[in-house]
């Protein structure tokens, strides 16, 4: 499925969604959004008429980022992804370093090299760098974040993957310099 236009109604639902979902890392949480709400919170009611929002409603029914069940529209595992990375984008912008690197360490086997390839794509558009084929480092605290994209993506792993939370790592001063620290 194609990404969705800035502007459109699934990207501002989404958006919508990441500013107010307090349990969006929370997996046991089922996002439910009802449509009054939404367009309250997007300010539809401000800037269009109500028909204009409920001829919309189709494009997020079909979206990939939600599903439907009695009528009622649900964020699910990809739209979950899809804000998750958007925070992790904000948060890559601000570049507050506390200091500290967060590692990813996996060992995938060889038979699951597409998992494994998958991974390494995903820490890369993160912005992670690669310090060894299989390990992988970041400055910025998305520890939560991350945590929450490795249980929503291990449904298709087989392997092991850990985090680490590193206070030094000696002669560092190329990945300082390759992420402007």
């Amino acid at each position: 499925m194609t990404k969705p236009k800035e502007n459109s109604i699934i990207n501002k639902s989404l958006e919508y969604l990441r500013e107010t979902s307090k349990d969006l890392l929370d997996l046991s949480v089922t996002i439910l959004f009802d449509y009054k709400k939404l367009m309250r919170g997007m300010g539809i009611y401000k800037n269009y008429n109500e028909n204009y929002f409920y001829k919309k409603i189709p494009y997020l029914k079909r979206s990939s980022y939600f599903t439907v069940k009695n009528d009622k529209i649900y964020l699910n595992t990809k739209g979950r992804i899809k804000i998750i990375k958007d925070i992790i984008k904000e948060k890559n912008k601000t570049k507050k370093w506390n200091n500290k690197w967060i590692a990813v360490i996996f060992d995938v086997p060889e038979i699951n090299r597409r998992e494994r390839n998958f991974l390494r794509r995903e820490l890369k558009w993160i912005g992670f760098k690669e310090l060894q084929h299989s390990i992988w480092i970041f400055p910025f605290d998305i520890k939560k974040e991350l945590l929450t994209l490795l249980v929503l993506w291990k449904n298709d792993f087989c392997g092991d993957i850990r985090i680490l939370m590193i206070n030094e790592i000696i002669e560092d001063k190329d990945f300082r310099k390759n992420f402007d620290l």
